[in-house]
């Protein structure tokens, strides 16, 4: 009796480690599939991984497919296909994966999530066991985490937003009059990029952009990508010697209804899209802004702007996560503060992780 209990726990932790290889797979393209959400498969046979995959891009082959597409029939018999998300039993720009998984006559899939789209959700599943594949969804913590913000995209078609912060020890953002200054340390700033690259799109301040001209662009050693960028700009002011103009991968400035049509056109000339979007206590409507974001298929994005903008997405709950930089110094009295009022953002948040990056620490708030 133990000995069977021992087997059956061995093949679960196969299964699970075969389940986060697939995780891995799909945290590559993280970022870069919208409006799909990033997805990864592993096929084995006999006890041997014979294929991978992951899905690259809206319009590209599934993980699925792409794991197949190098197996003859006879070497995909029997196989059992490790998939992180439900298999897509619809056609959309590509064919249904079920039916590709039944046609290649696989014996088993294990998938860690369900898919939230009600185009799939349990239906894929369905269509494979009635078709005489054992299907077992197999939860995991970590697959969960990483379909968070597909679920909420899906379920609200609005993006997850994550924001960030860095400020030093007395609550300080930038130097006099708001002028740019480096707070924080090498190690925090590659961990802003690596976040960066796992967004769809950019959310920022023409302030921002004014005063630290940033190019917004992920720059991790060799690699460099570009994300499109949104700029709340309520009276179109922005800067046309800005280096997003060239870093930005798209440019959408969002401004007030009531604008010079002249101004719109000239900077719509540099190839920038201009949305209006109405105001609400004299600012842009977030809420209207971030549901065109969310139409645009963006389920992650990365806000990064100065404190009050921060300040007030929090307070109108409009973050879901938060990384607020800490760097261990005391700039004076002088400095310009993060928020315009005695704002405790860790009380509002309801969890909290701190962890060390070089001289500095970060805290990932969780606001959901």
């Amino acid at each position: 009796m133990i000995s069977s209990s021992i087997s059956f726990m061995n093949h679960i932790t196969t299964h699970i480690q075969y389940l986060q290889e697939a995780l891995k797979l799909a945290q590559t393209k993280k970022g870069f599939c919208a409006p799909n959400p990033a997805v990864g498969t592993i096929i084995v046979k006999h006890g041997t991984v014979i294929a991978t995959g992951c899905h690259a891009g809206a319009g590209k082959m599934h993980a699925e497919a792409v794991a197949l597409k190098n197996l003859s029939i006879a070497q995909s018999v029997d196989s059992t296909v490790y998939v992180t998300l439900e298999p897509c039993c619809h056609y959309g720009k590509t064919a249904p994966c079920t039916k590709l998984l039944i046609e290649r006559q696989v014996k088993t899939v294990y998938y860690g999530f369900t898919d939230p789209n009600p185009l799939v959700s349990g239906q894929g599943k369905n269509e494979l066991e009635e078709a005489g594949i054992e299907c077992i969804h197999l939860q995991l913590p970590e697959i969960d985490a990483f379909y968070e913000s597909y679920q909420y995209w899906t379920s609200t078609q609005r993006p997850w937003v994550t924001a960030k912060l860095a400020l030093s020890l007395d609550g300080k953002i930038a130097g006099i009059n708001g002028e740019c200054m480096l707070i924080t340390g090498k190690e925090a700033q590659i961990f802003t990029h690596q976040w960066r690259k796992q967004s769809d799109a950019i959310l920022t301040t023409v302030k921002s952009t004014i005063q630290d001209d940033p190019q917004l662009n992920i720059r991790l050693g060799q690699e460099i990508y570009q994300k499109p960028v949104y700029v709340l700009d309520k009276n179109l002011s922005f800067p046309e010697e800005a280096r997003l103009l060239n870093t930005a991968q798209t440019l959408t400035l969002f401004h007030q209804e009531n604008i010079d049509e002249n101004r719109k056109k000239q900077l719509e000339a540099k190839g920038i899209h201009c949305v209006s979007v109405p105001l609400k206590n004299d600012t842009l409507d977030a809420d209207k802004v971030l549901a065109y974001i969310g139409k645009q298929g963006v389920h992650d994005l990365l806000l990064e702007a100065g404190g009050i903008c921060f300040e007030s997405f929090v307070a109108h709950k409009n973050i879901q996560r938060a990384f607020i930089y800490v760097a261990l110094k005391w700039l004076g009295a002088n400095m310009q503060s993060a928020f315009s009022h005695d704002t405790d953002i860790f009380t509002q948040a309801k969890h909290l992780k701190w962890q060390v990056l070089g001289d500095d620490v970060v805290c990932e708030c969780t606001f959901t």
